[in-house]
């Protein structure tokens, strides 16, 4: 038993003393200030990058970070403004602020054109004279029914939605004669022209600064450029057209009908584009509908032979006038699209996904 007890001390000690080694002490690290043979320069400490603040020690009350100055919502942004930084900030913008500011932001997006509270207008008067502080603060903290991004967006993505602000306020009052000499100026309209969109594209995005008027007052046609106007002429009839043409066919006894007469005289409507309807569609519906036309069901109804389903005059009823009892409502198009762009959407919801 002796020997046995023996045995198992000395294997024990021989465990012990073969675990103390040193190299628990002496680590291969680099203390601080202590010389180093593995950087050229001989220093075992690395230079801090450019910009590098210690925690707890950032200028958390800086214009950069706050956008006040000296307890006010302070003007001017805290660095250069760059063609850069302006693409950053509508990318930013349009991820962000769009759903409810719309792209040019004049508070119709698509979440607020489907029963959300009314987003501010950059375009009012309030707004327009708003220090640059002001959108910053807000982005940072809220206002209202407007949550916080301050998770969403870094300090320097805000100051970028910012100046793309200030920019998307001076292009929506902007004048050919602001234009550097030489630049070619193209009205939205023709953009729309060109990209096959349909002409009310660039009524719909028009922003007017005009005070509202009263309910007792005629609602005021959106102020349109030359261009605008000759297009939606050409796509409305003049309200005084359908009376000539009464009472050249049947004299003066025919004006209480003109528009009878005229409708057993209209051609019928076209089968429609459905490339022109997919611009239509991806325009207005895609928010959404999804572009697959699956919708969101029950609360967004698919799309998917739609036209099958419940009809032609069902589709163009919902487009023209919405569904404001549905949840969430659907707005009303009849503002947006022309009963040529109805047909144009249809022949679109005819085909296959």
């Amino acid at each position: 038993m002796s020997r046995f007890i023996g045995f198992m001390l000395t294997a024990a000690l021989t465990a012990c003393l073969a675990g103390c080694r040193q190299d628990m002490q002496n680590q291969p690290k680099i203390l601080p200030l202590r010389g180093s043979a593995f950087f050229p320069d001989g220093r075992s400490a690395r230079r801090q990058l450019d910009g590098t603040v210690a925690r707890g020690q950032e200028a958390a009350a800086s214009y950069f970070l706050t956008g006040m100055t000296d307890g006010k919502e302070g003007e001017g942004l805290p660095f250069p403004v760059t063609m850069q930084v302006l693409r950053r900030g509508q990318e930013r913008f349009n991820i962000y602020c769009s759903p409810c500011h719309s792209r040019v932001g004049n508070g119709q997006g698509r979440v607020v054109q489907r029963g959300y509270r009314q987003a501010a207008n950059f375009h009012s008067i309030r707004l327009l004279q708003a220090p640059a502080g002001h959108f910053f603060n807000v982005m940072t903290h809220g206002f209202g029914a407007m949550p916080d991004y301050h998770a969403e967006l870094a300090p320097v993505d805000r100051w970028a939605v910012v100046a793309y602000i200030r920019a998307l306020q001076l292009s929506q009052d902007a004048k050919p004669s602001d234009a550097a000499p030489g630049a070619r100026v193209v009205s939205l309209t023709q953009i729309a022209s060109d990209e096959g969109l349909p002409p009310a594209f660039a009524d719909a995005n028009w922003t007017s600064k005009t005070s509202p008027a009263p309910p007792s007052a005629a609602p005021r046609p959106p102020q349109t450029s030359a261009s605008t106007a000759a297009l939606v002429a050409a796509a409305t009839p003049a309200p005084g057209r359908r009376q000539e043409a009464g009472s050249s066919q049947s004299g003066s006894k025919t004006e209480e009908k003109p528009a009878e007469s005229e409708k057993k005289s209209t051609p019928p409507a076209a089968a429609g584009d459905a490339a022109a309807g997919k611009q239509i569609y991806m325009q207005n519906c895609l928010m959404c509908h999804q572009a697959n036309r699956q919708g969101l069901p029950p609360m967004i109804p698919s799309l998917v032979d739609i036209v099958t389903r419940v009809g032609v005059d069902k589709i163009k009823q919902t487009v023209t006038h919405g569904v404001p009892t549905a949840n969430p409502p659907m707005p009303s198009f009849e503002a947006k699209l022309t009963p040529a762009d109805i047909e144009n959407l249809l022949a679109f919801l005819k085909t296959k996904p």
